[in-house]
């Protein structure tokens, strides 16, 4: 398989969960706090923690790539500790951050692809 195929879909596929992640946790901010939502916000974030991770080991051999999933594995461990601390702004930014990396992984994968 193509380099650039194999990342633009791990980067792609991490976009769609980041996405769906964001969209939970303005949810779960709406809602009344109990230590069973937390606890299930946690998880989910660690699933989206996963999904990096999956991408970043299956990319491994792509250099390019490995900085783009390194650094979006990164905030999502940040991600985890600042949900931990309660920083919900911080949360959101790493959502952003993450989101903003795999982005333009994707479309630096695309753009290869074509070269």
């Amino acid at each position: 398989m193509n380099d650039e195929i194999l990342v633009f879909h791990y980067a792609d596929r991490a976009k769609a969960f980041i996405i769906e992640v964001f969209r939970l946790f303005e949810y779960y901010e709406g809602l009344e706090g109990s230590e069973e939502l937390e606890k299930l916000m946690l998880e989910i974030f660690k699933g989206c923690e996963k999904e990096l991770t999956l991408g970043k080991t299956v990319c491994s051999n792509i250099k390019w790539a490995q900085d783009y999933f390194e650094d979006a594995s990164k905030l999502a461990r940040e991600l985890i500790r600042d949900f931990n601390r309660k920083d919900h702004e911080r949360v959101k930014e790493d959502l952003r951050n993450m989101l903003n990396k795999m982005t333009t992984c994707a479309a630096t994968a695309e753009t290869k692809n074509i070269d």
